[in-house]
């Protein structure tokens, strides 16, 4: 992009903003003194110069689909910028289109997903884009989303936006043996920090959701898919599976004092530094106690503490 190029789009901008600007303030015309006085890229031309430059950016602006008016007054020519023909209406989404926006703003905040964010922004800063990192968050919580691979979001959405059979491998615990699984994908569903694969088992001939992280190996099946459409609201899939398949444990787990507090409130502290935890959801412990580590030891029962292990150890791996 030459130089010149990029002074009229900096005169360009700056003049749109003026007309938005001056609305927003109540000053309902510019006058063209006033529009060389104050936007850049104007008051060092002559005014013959000027009138004419002026007079072809109002005729830009107005191609671009920004409604400028010219009046006529005793002074000369005013200038407005028509707001009600300008503004775009409210928008509203979905539920579906709403989750889709959060995942998005999810998948930009940090772990390789973020790479998508920031070429996205280096194509804009190479235009000539500017930003200011002050308020760049100094904390990211850590999510599925933030551990999931783009290669593997990729194949997920590819195969779902073109209703494809996958064949799949499946880790039903940090620890299991992955099983085999065949799929007619319906789309992804983020739910308490985790995102799900949604779609028809073939094996089972049911719906199913699948943890998208224990995911292994997706590719597509010499098959074609027959179940294409959900046979409800994807989030009331998840949902429900997940409230049939929750598991209850009783656990002891061994807390360093004054730390791991989300664990001491649910359950019952001992004089001997350990808390008892009765009907807890499993899953919650696992990564409960993971992420309180070193601070959070699951003493019992021994497969819990197993799962905590081979967590952290996946961890350690990224």
């Amino acid at each position: 992009m030459s130089g010149r190029t990029d002074a009229a789009i900096r005169r360009l901008t700056n003049l749109a903003f003026a007309f938005l600007g001056a609305d927003q303030r109540g000053r309902r015309f510019l006058t063209p003194d006033w529009i060389r006085t104050h936007v850049p890229g104007y008051g060092d031309r002559a005014d013959a110069a000027f009138t004419k430059q002026l007079g072809r950016d109002i005729t830009t602006l107005r191609r671009a689909g920004v409604p400028v008016e010219a009046v006529q007054a005793e002074t000369g020519t005013l200038y407005r910028l028509q707001v009600d023909d300008y503004e775009l209406p409210a928008v509203t989404f979905t539920p579906e289109e709403a989750a889709v926006l959060g995942l998005a703003g999810e998948m930009g905040q940090a772990g390789e997903l973020a790479v998508f964010a920031r070429s996205g922004w280096t194509k804009l800063a190479a235009s000539g884009a500017t930003r200011d990192l002050s308020e760049a968050p100094v904390f990211t919580s850590t999510t599925d989303l933030t551990r999931l691979s783009s290669s593997l979001l990729t194949d997920v959405m590819t195969t779902t936006r073109h209703k494809l059979r996958i064949v799949f491998d499946y880790l039903p615990t940090p620890t299991a043996q992955p099983q085999r699984r065949v799929m007619d994908p319906w789309g992804l569903v983020l739910l308490n920090d985790r995102v799900y694969l949604v779609g028809w088992d073939v094996d089972r001939a049911a719906p199913r959701c699948f943890r998208v992280l224990r995911i292994r190996g997706i590719r597509r099946s010499k098959d074609p898919a027959t179940h294409t459409e959900p046979t409800a609201p994807l989030q009331e899939i998840v949902e429900q599976a997940l409230r049939h398949g929750r598991r209850l444990v009783d656990a002891v787990v061994r807390v360093t004092q004054g730390r791991a507090g989300e664990l001491v409130d649910a359950g019952e502290t001992r004089g001997d530094g350990t808390v008892v935890l009765r009907d807890v959801d499993r899953d919650w412990l696992v990564r409960t106690a993971a992420g309180f580590a070193p601070d959070a030891v699951v003493v019992e029962p021994a497969d819990v503490r197993g799962q905590v292990t081979a967590l952290l150890e996946e961890a350690m791996k990224r």
